[in-house]
Protein backbone atom coordinates (compact mmCIF):
# COMPACT_ATOMS: atom_id res chain seq x y z
CA UNK A 1 0.00 0.00 0.00
CA UNK A 2 1.57 3.04 -0.74
CA UNK A 3 0.99 6.00 1.78
CA UNK A 4 2.25 9.12 -1.37
CA UNK A 5 1.65 8.84 -4.62
CA UNK A 6 0.94 11.36 -7.17
CA UNK A 7 -2.23 10.88 -9.51
CA UNK A 8 -2.81 13.16 -12.93
CA UNK A 9 -6.40 13.63 -14.38
CA UNK A 10 -6.20 13.70 -18.26
CA UNK A 11 -9.33 15.44 -19.42
CA UNK A 12 -9.59 15.65 -23.65
CA UNK A 13 -13.32 16.35 -23.88
CA UNK A 14 -13.92 19.08 -27.02
CA UNK A 15 -10.47 18.70 -28.83
CA UNK A 16 -8.96 20.03 -25.43
CA UNK A 17 -6.45 18.54 -22.82
CA UNK A 18 -7.01 19.22 -19.61
CA UNK A 19 -4.63 18.03 -16.96
CA UNK A 20 -4.67 17.90 -13.40
CA UNK A 21 -2.28 16.40 -10.93
CA UNK A 22 -2.61 15.73 -7.30
CA UNK A 23 -1.35 14.47 -4.28
CA UNK A 24 -2.66 11.52 -2.22
CA UNK A 25 -1.04 11.06 1.04
CA UNK A 26 -2.25 10.57 4.72
CA UNK A 27 -3.32 14.11 5.22
CA UNK A 28 -5.52 14.02 2.08
CA UNK A 29 -5.43 15.38 -1.38
CA UNK A 30 -3.22 18.54 -2.19
CA UNK A 31 -2.11 19.78 -5.67
CA UNK A 32 1.21 18.39 -6.82
CA UNK A 33 1.56 21.36 -9.33
CA UNK A 34 -0.23 24.21 -11.72
CA UNK A 35 -2.39 22.64 -13.58
CA UNK A 36 -2.36 22.66 -17.74
CA UNK A 37 -4.97 23.62 -20.31
CA UNK A 38 -4.33 23.69 -23.50
CA UNK A 39 -6.49 24.74 -27.00
CA UNK A 40 -5.82 22.32 -29.60
CA UNK A 41 -5.13 23.52 -33.22
CA UNK A 42 -5.70 20.69 -34.56
CA UNK A 43 -8.97 19.71 -36.54
CA UNK A 44 -8.69 16.06 -37.26
CA UNK A 45 -8.59 13.18 -34.11
CA UNK A 46 -4.78 11.88 -35.17
CA UNK A 47 -3.46 15.43 -34.96
CA UNK A 48 -5.05 15.59 -31.63
CA UNK A 49 -4.01 12.80 -30.45
CA UNK A 50 -0.70 13.63 -31.13
CA UNK A 51 -0.66 17.18 -30.67
CA UNK A 52 -2.05 15.95 -26.97
CA UNK A 53 0.85 13.37 -26.51
CA UNK A 54 3.37 16.46 -27.13
CA UNK A 55 1.71 18.17 -24.04
CA UNK A 56 1.13 15.92 -21.72
CA UNK A 57 4.62 14.50 -22.03
CA UNK A 58 6.33 18.46 -21.61
CA UNK A 59 4.01 18.14 -18.75
CA UNK A 60 5.34 15.38 -17.10
CA UNK A 61 8.72 15.78 -17.96
CA UNK A 62 9.06 19.78 -16.63
CA UNK A 63 6.74 18.78 -13.31
CA UNK A 64 9.00 15.22 -12.56
CA UNK A 65 5.81 12.92 -13.04
CA UNK A 66 7.29 10.25 -14.69
CA UNK A 67 6.17 6.91 -13.35
CA UNK A 68 3.06 8.41 -11.73
CA UNK A 69 -0.57 6.93 -12.37
CA UNK A 70 -3.30 8.88 -14.76
CA UNK A 71 -6.56 8.75 -14.95
CA UNK A 72 -8.50 9.03 -18.10
CA UNK A 73 -11.53 10.71 -18.41
CA UNK A 74 -13.77 9.87 -21.36
CA UNK A 75 -15.94 12.45 -23.34
CA UNK A 76 -19.50 12.90 -23.28
CA UNK A 77 -19.16 12.32 -26.97
CA UNK A 78 -17.07 8.98 -26.45
CA UNK A 79 -19.34 7.42 -23.61
CA UNK A 80 -22.72 5.46 -24.23
CA UNK A 81 -24.81 6.29 -21.53
CA UNK A 82 -28.62 4.22 -21.23
CA UNK A 83 -30.89 3.42 -18.29
CA UNK A 84 -32.24 0.01 -17.59
CA UNK A 85 -34.65 -2.18 -14.98
CA UNK A 86 -33.35 -5.75 -14.48
CA UNK A 87 -34.71 -8.09 -11.84
CA UNK A 88 -32.97 -8.56 -8.18
CA UNK A 89 -29.84 -10.34 -9.09
CA UNK A 90 -26.87 -11.69 -7.58
CA UNK A 91 -23.93 -9.32 -8.38
CA UNK A 92 -22.09 -11.49 -10.54
CA UNK A 93 -25.04 -12.61 -12.47
CA UNK A 94 -26.50 -8.96 -13.29
CA UNK A 95 -23.40 -7.88 -14.60
CA UNK A 96 -23.80 -11.29 -17.01
CA UNK A 97 -27.64 -10.00 -17.56
CA UNK A 98 -26.04 -6.16 -18.33
CA UNK A 99 -23.63 -7.80 -20.71
CA UNK A 100 -26.30 -10.23 -23.02
CA UNK A 101 -28.50 -6.08 -23.20
CA UNK A 102 -25.35 -4.19 -24.66
CA UNK A 103 -26.71 -4.85 -28.08
CA UNK A 104 -30.18 -3.50 -27.43
CA UNK A 105 -28.81 -0.55 -25.33
CA UNK A 106 -26.10 0.67 -27.58
CA UNK A 107 -25.75 0.91 -31.44
CA UNK A 108 -22.19 -0.64 -31.12
CA UNK A 109 -21.18 -4.15 -31.21
CA UNK A 110 -20.82 -5.63 -27.53
CA UNK A 111 -17.18 -6.63 -28.63
CA UNK A 112 -16.12 -3.62 -29.11
CA UNK A 113 -16.92 -2.05 -25.51
CA UNK A 114 -15.52 -1.76 -22.28
CA UNK A 115 -18.77 -1.17 -19.74
CA UNK A 116 -19.77 -0.86 -16.19
CA UNK A 117 -23.02 0.29 -14.16
CA UNK A 118 -24.40 1.77 -11.26
CA UNK A 119 -26.78 1.26 -9.04
CA UNK A 120 -29.94 3.53 -9.09
CA UNK A 121 -32.56 3.86 -6.16
CA UNK A 122 -34.95 1.72 -6.37
CA UNK A 123 -38.77 2.33 -6.63
CA UNK A 124 -41.64 0.12 -5.48
CA UNK A 125 -41.96 -2.28 -8.46
CA UNK A 126 -38.93 -4.27 -7.49
CA UNK A 127 -36.79 -4.15 -10.48
CA UNK A 128 -33.08 -2.82 -9.97
CA UNK A 129 -32.97 0.62 -11.77
CA UNK A 130 -29.21 0.75 -13.10
CA UNK A 131 -27.51 3.38 -15.16
CA UNK A 132 -24.68 1.98 -17.52
CA UNK A 133 -21.69 3.53 -19.21
CA UNK A 134 -20.03 2.12 -21.88
CA UNK A 135 -16.89 3.60 -24.35
CA UNK A 136 -15.20 2.31 -27.76
CA UNK A 137 -11.96 -0.12 -25.95
CA UNK A 138 -9.97 0.90 -28.74
CA UNK A 139 -10.25 4.36 -27.87
CA UNK A 140 -9.58 3.45 -24.13
CA UNK A 141 -6.63 1.77 -25.70
CA UNK A 142 -4.70 4.38 -28.17
CA UNK A 143 -4.92 6.64 -24.61
CA UNK A 144 -3.32 3.62 -22.65
CA UNK A 145 -0.17 3.68 -25.50
CA UNK A 146 -0.10 7.62 -25.32
CA UNK A 147 0.44 7.87 -21.76
CA UNK A 148 2.66 5.27 -21.47
CA UNK A 149 4.88 6.52 -24.32
CA UNK A 150 4.89 9.48 -21.91
CA UNK A 151 6.08 7.48 -19.17
CA UNK A 152 2.74 7.15 -17.03
CA UNK A 153 0.44 4.22 -16.69
CA UNK A 154 -2.89 4.35 -17.22
CA UNK A 155 -4.79 3.52 -13.62
CA UNK A 156 -8.45 4.24 -15.16
CA UNK A 157 -10.71 5.18 -17.47
CA UNK A 158 -13.75 7.15 -16.05
CA UNK A 159 -16.95 8.47 -18.31
CA UNK A 160 -16.92 12.77 -18.11
CA UNK A 161 -19.72 12.09 -15.87
CA UNK A 162 -18.60 10.43 -12.87
CA UNK A 163 -15.11 12.51 -12.75
CA UNK A 164 -17.40 15.69 -12.64
CA UNK A 165 -19.36 14.48 -10.21
CA UNK A 166 -16.02 13.84 -7.99
CA UNK A 167 -15.17 17.11 -8.68
CA UNK A 168 -18.29 18.53 -7.18
CA UNK A 169 -17.98 16.22 -3.86
CA UNK A 170 -14.98 17.43 -3.16
CA UNK A 171 -15.23 20.86 -3.83
CA UNK A 172 -18.57 21.57 -3.00
CA UNK A 173 -18.14 19.75 0.10
CA UNK A 174 -21.14 17.33 -0.87
CA UNK A 175 -22.07 14.97 -3.28
CA UNK A 176 -23.73 16.29 -6.43
CA UNK A 177 -27.09 15.17 -5.62
CA UNK A 178 -27.52 14.64 -2.18
CA UNK A 179 -31.05 15.80 -1.32
CA UNK A 180 -31.64 17.58 -4.35
CA UNK A 181 -30.56 17.03 -7.70
CA UNK A 182 -27.86 18.58 -9.47
CA UNK A 183 -26.78 19.51 -12.90
CA UNK A 184 -23.79 20.61 -14.04
CA UNK A 185 -22.82 22.79 -16.93
CA UNK A 186 -19.47 24.09 -18.79
CA UNK A 187 -17.79 24.49 -22.09
CA UNK A 188 -15.84 21.82 -23.96
CA UNK A 189 -14.29 23.81 -26.96
CA UNK A 190 -16.46 24.62 -29.22
CA UNK A 191 -19.26 22.39 -27.54
CA UNK A 192 -21.09 22.47 -24.34
CA UNK A 193 -21.91 19.75 -21.93
CA UNK A 194 -24.56 19.22 -19.35
CA UNK A 195 -24.79 16.46 -16.67
CA UNK A 196 -27.70 15.57 -14.71
CA UNK A 197 -27.75 14.13 -11.23
CA UNK A 198 -29.97 12.20 -9.00
CA UNK A 199 -29.06 11.02 -5.21
CA UNK A 200 -25.24 11.53 -6.40
CA UNK A 201 -25.49 9.11 -9.39
CA UNK A 202 -25.70 10.41 -13.16
CA UNK A 203 -28.21 9.65 -15.11
CA UNK A 204 -27.65 12.15 -18.51
CA UNK A 205 -24.63 13.14 -20.03
CA UNK A 206 -24.00 14.50 -23.04
CA UNK A 207 -22.39 17.52 -25.57
CA UNK A 208 -23.46 19.43 -28.29
CA UNK A 209 -21.68 21.93 -30.42
CA UNK A 210 -22.46 25.45 -29.81
CA UNK A 211 -22.07 29.08 -31.50
CA UNK A 212 -19.55 31.83 -29.67
CA UNK A 213 -21.55 33.07 -26.76
CA UNK A 214 -24.30 30.63 -27.03
CA UNK A 215 -23.35 28.22 -24.84
CA UNK A 216 -25.36 29.23 -21.76
CA UNK A 217 -28.88 28.70 -23.40
CA UNK A 218 -27.63 25.71 -25.33
CA UNK A 219 -26.30 24.40 -21.90
CA UNK A 220 -30.27 24.63 -20.68
CA UNK A 221 -31.36 23.25 -23.85
CA UNK A 222 -29.48 20.27 -23.29
CA UNK A 223 -30.65 20.02 -19.40
CA UNK A 224 -34.07 20.14 -20.98
CA UNK A 225 -33.31 17.01 -23.27
CA UNK A 226 -31.92 14.94 -20.01
CA UNK A 227 -35.18 16.03 -17.79
CA UNK A 228 -37.51 15.23 -20.40
CA UNK A 229 -37.85 11.33 -18.82
CA UNK A 230 -36.21 11.87 -16.08
CA UNK A 231 -35.92 8.75 -12.92
CA UNK A 232 -37.82 7.99 -10.40
CA UNK A 233 -35.48 8.74 -7.96
CA UNK A 234 -34.80 12.57 -9.08
CA UNK A 235 -37.53 14.46 -6.66
CA UNK A 236 -38.80 17.16 -6.41
CA UNK A 237 -37.87 20.85 -6.32
CA UNK A 238 -35.29 22.91 -7.61
CA UNK A 239 -31.85 21.30 -9.30
CA UNK A 240 -28.90 22.98 -8.13
CA UNK A 241 -26.81 24.11 -11.28
CA UNK A 242 -23.34 24.17 -11.26
CA UNK A 243 -22.16 25.98 -14.43
CA UNK A 244 -19.07 29.16 -14.93
CA UNK A 245 -19.67 32.38 -13.02
CA UNK A 246 -21.43 34.85 -15.12
CA UNK A 247 -23.73 32.05 -17.14
CA UNK A 248 -26.97 31.91 -14.95
CA UNK A 249 -26.24 34.60 -11.38
CA UNK A 250 -26.17 33.72 -8.12
CA UNK A 251 -29.24 32.21 -6.84
CA UNK A 252 -31.00 33.71 -9.94
CA UNK A 253 -34.89 33.72 -10.51
CA UNK A 254 -36.46 32.33 -13.89
CA UNK A 255 -33.73 29.79 -14.69
CA UNK A 256 -35.26 26.59 -15.43
CA UNK A 257 -35.04 23.48 -17.97
CA UNK A 258 -38.21 21.53 -18.82
CA UNK A 259 -40.10 23.43 -16.62
CA UNK A 260 -38.17 22.54 -13.62
CA UNK A 261 -36.35 25.34 -11.41
CA UNK A 262 -32.66 25.14 -11.47
CA UNK A 263 -30.50 27.24 -8.28
CA UNK A 264 -27.16 28.63 -9.49
CA UNK A 265 -24.88 28.02 -6.71
CA UNK A 266 -22.40 31.10 -6.67
CA UNK A 267 -19.02 30.74 -6.35
CA UNK A 268 -18.74 27.58 -7.50
CA UNK A 269 -16.06 28.20 -9.66
CA UNK A 270 -13.87 30.04 -7.38
CA UNK A 271 -13.69 27.32 -5.07
CA UNK A 272 -13.05 25.21 -7.95
CA UNK A 273 -10.09 27.02 -8.94
CA UNK A 274 -8.59 27.64 -5.40
CA UNK A 275 -8.83 23.93 -4.88
CA UNK A 276 -6.64 23.15 -8.01
CA UNK A 277 -4.06 25.79 -7.24
CA UNK A 278 -0.65 24.43 -6.96
CA UNK A 279 2.79 25.16 -7.04
CA UNK A 280 3.20 28.30 -9.71
CA UNK A 281 -0.71 28.97 -9.91
CA UNK A 282 -0.65 31.37 -7.32
CA UNK A 283 -3.89 32.92 -6.61
CA UNK A 284 -6.95 30.90 -6.98
CA UNK A 285 -8.47 33.48 -9.73
CA UNK A 286 -4.90 33.06 -11.88
CA UNK A 287 -6.85 29.85 -13.04
CA UNK A 288 -8.49 31.45 -15.84
CA UNK A 289 -11.31 28.64 -16.87
CA UNK A 290 -11.78 26.57 -13.69
CA UNK A 291 -14.77 24.62 -15.17
CA UNK A 292 -12.91 23.64 -17.95
CA UNK A 293 -10.61 21.85 -15.76
CA UNK A 294 -13.17 20.12 -13.47
CA UNK A 295 -13.37 16.92 -14.74
CA UNK A 296 -9.57 16.00 -14.94
CA UNK A 297 -9.69 17.09 -11.16
CA UNK A 298 -12.46 15.14 -10.65
CA UNK A 299 -10.55 12.12 -11.88
CA UNK A 300 -7.29 12.71 -10.21
CA UNK A 301 -9.15 12.93 -6.45
CA UNK A 302 -11.00 9.88 -7.39
CA UNK A 303 -13.91 8.94 -4.88
CA UNK A 304 -17.23 6.98 -5.92
CA UNK A 305 -16.32 6.70 -9.42
CA UNK A 306 -17.27 4.24 -12.57
CA UNK A 307 -13.96 3.18 -14.01
CA UNK A 308 -14.62 1.59 -17.60
CA UNK A 309 -10.83 0.17 -17.75
CA UNK A 310 -10.83 -2.52 -14.74
CA UNK A 311 -15.03 -2.08 -14.09
CA UNK A 312 -15.94 -2.73 -10.34
CA UNK A 313 -17.97 -5.85 -9.94
CA UNK A 314 -20.86 -5.91 -7.91
CA UNK A 315 -20.42 -6.85 -4.01
CA UNK A 316 -17.42 -4.37 -3.83
CA UNK A 317 -17.20 -2.32 -0.65
CA UNK A 318 -19.04 0.48 -0.62
CA UNK A 319 -16.78 3.94 -0.70
CA UNK A 320 -17.39 4.66 3.45
CA UNK A 321 -15.78 0.92 3.80
CA UNK A 322 -13.35 1.22 1.88
CA UNK A 323 -12.46 4.88 3.69
CA UNK A 324 -12.66 3.82 7.39
CA UNK A 325 -10.48 0.64 6.33
CA UNK A 326 -7.65 2.61 4.21
CA UNK A 327 -7.80 5.70 7.19
CA UNK A 328 -7.43 2.93 9.80
CA UNK A 329 -4.43 0.88 7.99
CA UNK A 330 -2.71 4.19 7.36
CA UNK A 331 -2.58 5.25 10.66
CA UNK A 332 -1.16 2.07 11.69
CA UNK A 333 1.43 2.71 9.39
CA UNK A 334 2.43 5.95 9.65
CA UNK A 335 3.10 5.59 13.81
CA UNK A 336 4.70 2.24 12.83
CA UNK A 337 7.02 3.45 9.69
CA UNK A 338 7.55 7.20 9.58
CA UNK A 339 10.60 7.07 9.19
CA UNK A 340 11.28 4.15 6.96
CA UNK A 341 8.45 6.06 4.89
CA UNK A 342 10.16 9.74 4.41
CA UNK A 343 13.39 7.52 3.34
CA UNK A 344 11.46 5.95 0.77
CA UNK A 345 9.79 8.94 -0.23
CA UNK A 346 13.28 10.15 -0.88
CA UNK A 347 13.97 7.32 -3.09
CA UNK A 348 11.37 7.27 -4.89
CA UNK A 349 11.72 11.44 -5.92
CA UNK A 350 15.33 10.54 -6.67
CA UNK A 351 14.02 7.98 -9.44
CA UNK A 352 11.44 10.11 -10.93
CA UNK A 353 14.28 12.59 -11.20
CA UNK A 354 16.79 9.75 -12.70
CA UNK A 355 13.82 8.77 -15.44
CA UNK A 356 13.24 12.17 -16.05
CA UNK A 357 16.99 12.73 -17.17
CA UNK A 358 16.94 9.41 -18.91
CA UNK A 359 13.89 10.92 -21.08
CA UNK A 360 15.77 13.74 -21.68
CA UNK A 361 19.05 12.14 -22.98
CA UNK A 362 16.83 9.23 -25.31
CA UNK A 363 17.24 12.04 -28.04
CA UNK A 364 21.01 12.07 -27.71
CA UNK A 365 20.91 8.41 -27.64
CA UNK A 366 18.92 7.78 -30.37
CA UNK A 367 21.28 10.41 -32.91
CA UNK A 368 24.11 8.61 -31.25
CA UNK A 369 22.61 4.88 -32.60
CA UNK A 370 22.03 6.88 -36.32
CA UNK A 371 25.35 7.75 -36.51
CA UNK A 372 26.89 4.27 -35.78
CA UNK A 373 24.34 3.05 -38.20
CA UNK A 374 25.56 5.65 -40.89
CA UNK A 375 29.26 4.87 -40.00
CA UNK A 376 28.20 0.60 -40.37
CA UNK A 377 27.52 1.33 -43.87
CA UNK A 378 29.96 3.27 -44.75
CA UNK A 379 32.02 0.81 -43.40
CA UNK A 380 30.27 -2.29 -45.89
CA UNK A 381 30.99 0.14 -48.81
CA UNK A 382 34.48 0.41 -48.50
CA UNK A 383 35.59 -3.13 -47.84
CA UNK A 384 32.72 -3.68 -51.27
CA UNK A 385 34.92 -1.81 -53.05
CA UNK A 386 38.05 -3.08 -51.46
CA UNK A 387 37.26 -6.22 -52.77
CA UNK A 388 36.47 -5.29 -55.99
CA UNK A 389 39.64 -3.27 -56.67
CA UNK A 390 41.90 -6.38 -55.42
CA UNK A 391 39.77 -8.74 -57.28
CA UNK A 392 39.88 -7.70 -60.87
CA UNK A 393 44.07 -5.94 -61.78
CA UNK A 394 43.53 -7.77 -64.65
CA UNK A 395 40.81 -4.79 -66.07
CA UNK A 396 42.82 -2.00 -65.32
CA UNK A 397 46.07 -3.93 -67.39
CA UNK A 398 43.26 -3.69 -70.33
CA UNK A 399 42.29 -0.16 -69.75
CA UNK A 400 45.84 0.88 -70.09
CA UNK A 401 46.79 -1.07 -73.11
CA UNK A 402 43.60 0.41 -74.77
CA UNK A 403 44.74 3.96 -73.90
CA UNK A 404 48.31 3.07 -75.61
CA UNK A 405 46.77 1.71 -78.60
CA UNK A 406 43.93 4.27 -79.15
CA UNK A 407 44.25 6.85 -81.51
CA UNK A 408 43.89 10.64 -80.46
CA UNK A 409 40.76 12.32 -80.70
CA UNK A 410 38.98 9.19 -79.44
CA UNK A 411 36.58 9.09 -76.52
CA UNK A 412 35.60 5.49 -74.61
CA UNK A 413 31.52 5.55 -73.85
CA UNK A 414 31.83 2.09 -72.79
CA UNK A 415 34.22 -0.62 -71.62
CA UNK A 416 33.33 -4.48 -70.37
CA UNK A 417 35.60 -7.13 -69.61
CA UNK A 418 34.30 -10.58 -69.16
CA UNK A 419 37.66 -12.80 -68.96
CA UNK A 420 39.64 -12.36 -71.62
CA UNK A 421 37.11 -10.98 -73.62
CA UNK A 422 36.57 -7.06 -74.16
CA UNK A 423 33.71 -4.92 -75.57
CA UNK A 424 34.28 -0.70 -76.18
CA UNK A 425 32.08 1.32 -77.63
CA UNK A 426 33.01 4.66 -77.87
CA UNK A 427 33.65 8.30 -80.77
CA UNK A 428 36.64 8.96 -82.37
CA UNK A 429 38.04 11.62 -85.28
CA UNK A 430 38.88 8.04 -87.38
CA UNK A 431 37.21 4.84 -86.12
CA UNK A 432 38.66 3.02 -89.21
CA UNK A 433 42.19 3.72 -87.43
CA UNK A 434 41.47 1.49 -84.54
CA UNK A 435 41.40 -1.36 -85.89
CA UNK A 436 45.13 -1.75 -87.00
CA UNK A 437 46.32 0.21 -83.51
CA UNK A 438 44.93 -3.00 -81.86
CA UNK A 439 46.09 -5.99 -83.92
CA UNK A 440 49.17 -5.28 -84.87
CA UNK A 441 51.76 -6.61 -81.63
CA UNK A 442 49.00 -9.15 -80.81
CA UNK A 443 47.94 -8.11 -77.71
CA UNK A 444 44.36 -8.24 -78.60
CA UNK A 445 43.13 -10.98 -81.21
CA UNK A 446 39.60 -11.72 -83.35
CA UNK A 447 39.14 -7.58 -83.31
CA UNK A 448 36.02 -6.83 -85.33
CA UNK A 449 33.97 -4.40 -85.73
CA UNK A 450 30.33 -4.89 -84.14
CA UNK A 451 28.63 -2.31 -85.54
CA UNK A 452 28.38 -0.87 -88.13
CA UNK A 453 30.40 2.36 -88.09
CA UNK A 454 28.19 5.45 -87.66
CA UNK A 455 28.69 8.99 -88.30
CA UNK A 456 27.23 11.77 -85.49
CA UNK A 457 25.92 15.37 -86.70
CA UNK A 458 29.37 16.85 -85.45
CA UNK A 459 31.45 14.49 -87.92
CA UNK A 460 32.53 12.41 -85.22
CA UNK A 461 32.26 8.48 -86.03
CA UNK A 462 30.66 6.04 -83.34
CA UNK A 463 32.23 2.77 -83.34
CA UNK A 464 31.50 -0.44 -81.44
CA UNK A 465 34.86 -3.33 -81.30
CA UNK A 466 35.07 -6.76 -79.95
CA UNK A 467 38.12 -8.50 -79.30
CA UNK A 468 39.76 -11.16 -77.05
CA UNK A 469 43.08 -9.73 -74.90
CA UNK A 470 46.16 -12.56 -75.33
CA UNK A 471 48.48 -11.28 -72.08
CA UNK A 472 51.64 -13.32 -72.30
CA UNK A 473 52.43 -12.00 -76.00
CA UNK A 474 55.59 -9.44 -75.58
CA UNK A 475 54.84 -6.44 -77.45
CA UNK A 476 56.96 -5.48 -80.70
CA UNK A 477 57.22 -1.95 -79.11
CA UNK A 478 55.24 1.02 -77.82
CA UNK A 479 52.67 2.44 -79.85
CA UNK A 480 53.88 5.74 -79.11
CA UNK A 481 57.32 5.17 -80.14
CA UNK A 482 56.23 3.44 -83.54
CA UNK A 483 53.70 6.71 -83.97
CA UNK A 484 57.40 9.02 -83.30
CA UNK A 485 59.16 6.68 -86.16
CA UNK A 486 56.45 7.45 -88.66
Amino acid sequence: MKLFRTVLGIDPSGGRLAIVAVRRGVGGVSPACAPLFHESKGEREGLRLEEAEGGLGEFVARNGLVGCEAVLVLPADRVFLARASFPPLKGKDLRDAVGMELERLFPVPPSELCYSFRRLPASSGGKVPLVVAAARSDYIDRWEETVARVGLSLAAAVPVAWAVGAAVARISGAQAGAGNAAAVIRGSGAAVECTLFAHGEPFFSASRPCAAGGAAAEGLSLAAAGLSDPPASLGEGPLRLFAPDGWYGAGGRGVEAGGIPLAPQGGFAAAAATAMSGAGAGEGGAIADPMALVAAHGAAVGGERLDLFAPEREGAPSGAARAAVGAAAAAALALGLAWPSAVAWKAKDDVRRLDAQLAALRPSVERFEESLADLDEAQVKITTLREEASASPETLIVLRELTDRLPNGTWLLSLRVEGRKVDIEGLSLSASEIFPALTRDGRFRTVEFAAPITRQADNIERFKIRGEYVPNVPAAGTPTAAGAER
